[in-house]
């Protein structure tokens, strides 16, 4: 943890990007791209180095920025190269972010919700409850979420905490980073997630093949008003990229995101991930 005085720059693009003086990204050990977490009197966020300047204050961040850690031009701030704290239910009472790995040596299957908690609420419940069904049929999987909670003074656990590729900047999420440092990968991943459309998607990486057997595996349990779609010209957001955390640790590319309308993700959180961990059943 350091100390750092706060600036404004509306040449950053984002709310949740930032500038570190030098002294700062030295005292953190960051680079560009990396993650901080930053904690003013009343608020905290997480952000990720936009650049390193050597005649920047501690921490310049936009007006928008300003908002997200409800500061002041010249207020002061600590900056941690750790984002999550360790304890989930003082985050869950503060407004926190908090990290759970369950990790299997012999998993076959990593599951992944870094937007827990309150960000898309039910994401996490949904993977934990997948976690639990496969291992009841005696399928090993690792688990990483994330969970993040509004402050209670406002919704903003979104604002505040929807990390943005965390395989990128792995050394802010210990649980990320050991999943790292020992080179895990499994057969099969899977994401959840929540979007604004309303339609499901079962995006990813994986093959054609697989991603319709969960397309079709899902089907019972998402009402019929919202469509299944797994066309990637049907899909909006299709987790393509290999930095995303399902794709990362998926062997030959075998990742699934899931990408839920609210209403879905908060009335099918157990219903669905069984579905889900029936087609693993099948396969595994």
């Amino acid at each position: 943890m350091t100390e750092a005085s706060i600036g404004e720059s509306p040449e950053i693009a984002a709310a949740n990007r930032c500038r570190l003086s030098r002294r700062v990204a030295d005292d953190l050990e960051k680079t560009e791209d990396d993650h901080v977490r930053v904690e003013c009197e009343s608020s905290k966020a997480y952000f990720i180095v936009d650049g390193i300047h050597h005649d920047a204050p501690g921490l310049t961040v936009n007006a928008d920025g300003l908002e997200r850690i409800d500061a002041q031009t010249g207020q002061t701030g600590t900056v941690e190269a750790t984002v999550p704290i360790e304890s989930r239910d003082r985050a869950f009472v503060t407004g926190d972010i908090a990290e759970t790995l369950w990790d299997r040596a012999d998993a076959d299957v990593f599951i992944t919700c870094p937007h827990g908690g309150d960000i898309e609420y039910n994401t996490d419940e949904m993977g934990q409850y997948l976690f639990k069904k496969l291992r009841t049929r005696g399928i090993a999987a690792t688990a990483w979420m994330l969970h993040g909670y509004y402050t209670g003074q406002e919704k903003d656990a979104f604002k505040r905490w929807h990390v943005k590729k965390p395989v990128k900047a792995y050394d802010a999420y210990p649980g990320l980073r050991q999943l790292m440092e020992r080179a895990f990968a499994c057969r099969y991943a899977v994401g959840f997630h929540i979007h604004k459309y309303d339609y499901v998607a079962v995006g990813g990486r994986a093959d054609d093949d697989l991603r319709e057997r969960v397309g079709d595996a899902i089907r019972g349990p998402v009402p019929s008003k919202y469509d299944v779609e797994t066309d990637y010209n049907e899909i909006a957001l299709a987790g393509r990229s290999k930095q995303a955390s399902m794709n990362y640790f998926a062997e030959d590319d075998q990742g699934i995101q899931i990408e839920l309308p609210t209403r879905v993700a908060y009335n099918k959180f157990h219903s669905l991930p069984e579905a889900v961990a029936d087609v693993f059943t099948e396969i595994l």
